[in-house]
């Protein structure tokens, strides 16, 4: 039997990413919902890091292959138009930053569907992950229900 991969990459979002950011995630792609990739420093490690699992996943990805292709397209007409380097420069920033929010939302629109988040209510999300901190808590305190072990 085939075993399935994973890329690291996705590993990574998937240990970022809680519940709730996930969902908010799913129905906001504003900038300031991808909490874990603020700085440009950290934007453009975590590229430095993954591009080739964030390149792959995009191209594999029919739903996020149509975003990303216009992507591409658009920073190639850019650099095109850029006058020195530092303009190219700023334009590759702009497509590393893009390219690394449209695989992170495409990694938690698909955390979200194998989860079955897509569909409940943002309270639905949020007690789930009041209950998977608590059993969390309950683990590191080394408690069980009704007294301690």
């Amino acid at each position: 039997m085939l075993d399935t991969y994973t890329p690291q990459a996705v590993k990574e979002i998937a240990s970022q990413y809680t519940p709730i950011e996930v969902k908010t995630l799913l129905h906001d792609h504003d900038e300031s919902n991808f909490v874990h990739h603020q700085e440009p420093e950290d934007i453009v490690s975590f590229y430095g890091e993954f591009n080739e699992d964030i390149h792959h996943w995009l191209l594999d990805d029919s739903h996020a292959w149509e975003y990303y292709a216009e992507c591409q397209g658009a920073y190639n007409k850019a650099q095109a138009e850029c006058k020195d380097a530092d303009e190219r420069f700023a334009v590759q920033q702009f497509f590393i930053k893009d390219v690394v929010y449209l695989f992170i939302a495409t990694v938690c629109y698909d955390l979200a569907a194998s989860h079955d988040l897509i569909h409940k209510s943002m309270k639905e999300v949020e007690d789930w992950q009041l209950n998977i901190d608590l059993q969390h808590r309950k683990n590191q305190l080394k408690v069980i229900d009704g007294g301690k072990k």
